[in-house]
């Protein structure tokens, strides 16, 4: 009986959000998803090292390796540290620049370290702004939303006056609109390293729950990579 082939996303579908898999099963997964590339091409043409080093990458997008994924994990809790120590800084009143200098100086410090290298930064700084979007929009103009569960990284302000939040959601209009941020949620990607909460699927609905910061894994349902958070 001829072998059916996966992609890499069908074969990661089973994959437990934060789960670590072996070398093998590793390289068992680059091999099918190099086998499904040639395959689609109905085997003309190509070269099977291309394939390999393709599927290669693909499968290292989807799932970094234990040790990308617990240097990432570190990275973005330093990185998170760092904005939520400069927000909580801010005392009288805010407005865009303060929160552009908070990921600024946070991304900047966290790369004077040399602990990690600027492909990880990258990753985790695009990762954490998407959360300070998501964040902000969910709150509202006037921060009616505010509370512990939807504040995420603002939550430092909880306790300030209400001329202080209200100076605030202002600040974050306007740091949207400078950052060119669609009014919508941002899109998150399969191996991003996200905070934890809930996100779907944008293909199906389908719902994944982190209890804690982790790497985003496929749909379990679809097979598909993209999620919003809810």
């Amino acid at each position: 009986m001829a072998r059916k082939a996966k992609s890499a996303t069908e074969d990661t579908a089973g994959i437990n959000p934060g789960q670590s898999i072996s070398t093998e099963e590793r390289q068992r997964m680059i091999a099918e998803a190099a086998y499904f590339r040639a395959m689609q091409r109905g085997f003309n043409g190509g070269s099977s090292l291309d394939d390999w080093l393709a599927a290669e990458r693909e499968i290292n997008r989807l799932l970094p390796s234990p040790q990308q994924q617990k240097q990432e994990r570190a990275a973005y809790d330093k990185l998170r540290a760092g904005v939520t120590k400069v927000l909580a800084e801010a005392r009288d009143t805010v407005n865009a620049e303060t929160l552009k200098h908070a990921f600024e100086r946070a991304t900047a410090e966290l790369k004077k370290t040399g602990e990690y290298t600027a492909e990880t930064v990258g990753k985790i700084s695009t990762s954490l702004r998407k959360d300070m979007t998501s964040a902000a929009m969910k709150m509202g103009p006037k921060w009616e939303a505010f509370s512990e569960k939807s504040s995420d990284l603002f939550g430092v302000w909880r306790d300030r006056s209400n001329m202080f939040l209200a100076g605030a959601a202002d600040a974050m209009a306007d740091w949207l609109h400078q950052a060119g941020s669609k009014l919508e949620q941002q899109v998150y990607q399969s191996g991003e390293m996200v905070h934890s909460g809930t996100f779907e699927c944008t293909g199906c609905g389908e719902r994944v729950v982190l209890n804690t910061p982790a790497h985003l894994p496929p749909c379990a349902k679809c097979r598909k990579v993209d999620f919003r958070r809810v």
